[in-house]
């Protein structure tokens, strides 16, 4: 929810000097960090509700950061029992929280700032938890895991609250490696680099491509096969949606020259080529595809193959079902694509908005009302996860149902893939 325009946010020294009198469980000699006391609280939770699943009150660092920059004052009464418990707290005061209902005055005294006069960067390192600003080998695996943290919350979350803060992150990996210094940090930018370009091109930001190019640099850069192999896999993907199917082509092919590349990741990479031989009309995609099916049944639990995690079976039948219907196979696509949807095991609601809009395409010329029925399905997933891809995506579909515009269904959902997209 947006703040009102004369909220004030103070920074909470009482809830941070908690946090400081606690040390580290796994670094001797230093305070507890952002990460550590996330761990301890969630570690409360399930020890102060037995029985009870108080997964929905499970926190991350970020959290605990809003909390000590005074953006969040009342959580929930589990998450304030567990910081009571971990922090050694009496009452909630003496963490600094307070209900804003309950009173309007600031429990720190420090001055404070209205939310509409902070800056959009932060200019030095003091920004981020300080387990992470000294950029040593040391905070590499501590980047990796703020970074999985993130990959976890819904992308209407990280579009919303996020992104900025990410921003601020690449800020200052980019300064910690002026003039090549501390190279042990390149694989590490270019897995946030990587996530920042998703993010852009979910939102509709138009820096989406160079995010994603700072990502391969910096992976070649330490000659990583892995994220190399992986970016490349994701300009393949830019490019097919920009409608570049040369370049589609183009990437995908170098992304499967990268080697040795666990089997998620090269499945992927071969899904690109399927998908942009499918665009360009090329019946080796079936070849392709069929390959990539052979491949993944190597996949196993990969470390190295973790940013591939969401590449399983179900995501490479629904590629097929994609290249079938670019190959003008439009009734095998539709029975495939609707046996996936028919899957109620959980699926990412990006894929399944776009694997609705698919079958939409599919539905087209036999059945407008029903290309009308998933094209509105895919929109309200669009705009309950702040997906622009999705929409996107979905201007083919309105392209094609513009002639049944007489239909109460297909007139419904142009109207609404206009407000979708004037709403951006």
């Amino acid at each position: 929810m947006p703040r009102h325009p004369d909220t004030v946010v103070a920074p909470n020294t009482a809830f941070s000097d908690a946090r400081g009198r606690l040390g580290s469980p796994h670094r001797p000699g230093q305070r507890m960090s952002r990460s550590e006391l996330a761990d301890a609280v969630n570690a409360a939770l399930d020890r102060l509700y037995p029985g009870r699943d108080v997964t929905a009150h499970y926190v991350y660092r970020t959290w605990i950061g809003k909390i000590e920059r005074g953006e969040h004052r009342w959580p929930s009464e589990e998450r304030r029992a567990a910081l009571r418990d971990v922090l050694r707290a009496v009452s909630d005061d003496d963490l600094g929280l307070f209900s804003p209902r309950r009173s309007a005055t600031p429990i720190s005294s420090e001055p404070a700032t209205r939310i509409e006069n902070l800056p959009a960067t932060m200019p030095h390192l003091g920004g981020i938890e300080e387990e992470l600003a000294s950029g040593g080998p040391e905070t590499v695996g501590a980047w990796l895991r703020e970074l999985d943290q993130l990959t976890l919350l819904t992308p209407a979350t990280v579009a919303s609250g996020v992104s900025t803060r990410i921003r601020v992150y690449l800020d200052v990996l980019d300064r910690l490696q002026v003039d090549g210094a501390r190279r042990h940090l390149a694989g590490v930018d270019a897995h946030w680099s990587e996530f920042m370009s998703w993010i852009s091109d979910n939102t509709g930001e138009p820096d989406g491509g160079l995010w994603l190019a700072r990502a391969h640099r910096r992976a070649a850069e330490i000659d990583a096969q892995v994220l190399g192999a992986y970016t490349l896999m994701r300009h393949s993907q830019r490019a097919l949606a920009d409608g570049d199917i040369r370049t589609a082509i183009r990437m995908s092919r170098r992304s499967l020259t990268h080697g040795p590349v666990p089997p998620r990741t090269h499945v992927l990479c071969l899904i690109r080529l399927a998908e942009s031989l499918a665009a360009s009309g090329d019946d080796d995609a079936h070849n392709v595809i069929a390959l990539a099916r052979r491949q993944l049944r190597r996949a196993g639990v990969d470390a190295t193959d973790q940013i591939a995690r969401h590449c399983d079976l179900r995501y490479v039948t629904a590629a097929d079902a994609r290249c079938r219907h670019l190959l003008g196979d439009t009734t095998s696509a539709a029975s495939i694509l609707e046996e996936v949807l028919a899957d109620q095991t959980a699926a990412a609601v990006l894929d399944t908005g776009l694997w609705h809009v698919y079958l939409g395409e599919c539905y087209l010329t036999a059945d407008p009302e029903g290309a009308a029925h998933h094209g509105t399905r895919a929109l309200r997933m669009a705009l309950a996860v702040g997906s622009y891809r999705i929409i996107r995506a979905a201007q083919p579909l309105a392209v094609g149902l513009r002639p049944h515009r007489d239909l109460d269904i297909v007139n419904a959902f142009l109207a609404s893939y206009r407000g979708a997209l004037t709403g951006r």
